[in-house]
């Protein structure tokens, strides 16, 4: 089956109820309708990892998933030794938790909410695209050091 969507693209989880074939498969809960999110992976199975923008989540989730990412940041910084520390960029520092779900393909949409329209995201970048950018950054590293 040929997909509409690619790697990058931003998409909306479908609005419709959970049945015993998402309990078999655990690609779809009711608590993932109308999630807005940008597609990370497309698996030959046709599932996708979808990163959730953290905008679409109710609020009570959205203060759980700060509360969660700050005691990991913490946690993460106390376990480094002052000279680490020290040595650490801004960038470095910015302890940033995603929040990632497995769907089906056949659950995703484009994005119809208004919010989607007015505050379009740019395109994010794709694995392949990463993996790149890191590799040319560790590439950079090794011949610094």
């Amino acid at each position: 089956m040929a997909t509409k969507f690619q790697e990058g693209d931003r998409v909306q989880v479908v609005d419709r109820e959970a049945n015993a074939e998402d309990v078999k498969s655990s690609l779809f809960f009711n608590h993932y309708r109308g999630l807005v999110g940008t597609i990370q992976k497309i698996y030959p199975t046709e599932e996708v990892a979808v990163e959730v923008e953290l905008t679409s989540l109710p609020e009570a989730v959205v203060h759980r998933h700060h509360d969660v990412q700050e005691q990991m940041k913490s946690r993460w910084l106390d376990g480094l030794s002052e000279e680490a520390r020290n040595r650490l960029t801004e960038q470095e520092k910015d302890f940033r938790l995603h929040y990632t779900i497995l769907v089906a393909l056949k659950d995703l949409t484009t994005p119809t909410t208004k919010a989607s329209a007015e505050t379009e995201l740019p395109r994010r970048r794709t694995s392949a695209e990463i993996e790149a950018e890191e590799a040319a950054y560790l590439q950079r590293r090794r011949q610094q050091g």
